[in-house]
């Protein structure tokens, strides 16, 4: 479930920052009425420059890593529960099929 999230984070915030300004523009005027401007907001434009690439692809790349993280956190947590003698050998197979997916992940993100 973190990993699902940290997806989706990563793939929808540039979305809600510069489309989101486009529902606070049409809610001044959500029937297209002409002189209603509710909140002043209807002339406005979108403003594309409200977060720069760099803070998106921060946000990205951090959604990943953190969503991976809690993904193996919380699976490991749950194996030590199920199991009353796991053995860090044990455990392995599990960090390192989580490795190549949070190298996968990043892998997409940048183009790789």
């Amino acid at each position: 479930m973190p990993i699902a999230l940290g997806y989706t984070v990563a793939h929808y915030f540039s979305l809600l920052v510069l489309d989101g300004q486009t529902t606070w523009i049409l809610v001044s005027n959500p029937f297209g009425l002409a002189g209603v401007d509710l909140f002043g907001t209807f002339g406005n434009r979108v403003d594309l420059t409200a977060v720069s690439s760099d803070a998106i692809a921060l946000v990205q790349v951090g959604a990943v890593v953190v969503g991976h993280v809690l993904g193996v956190t919380l699976a490991h947590e749950r194996a030590l529960l199920s199991a009353r003698r796991a053995r860090a050998s044990d455990q392995l197979p599990l960090v390192l099929v989580m490795v190549l997916f949070t190298v996968g992940g990043l892998g997409l993100l940048f183009g790789f």
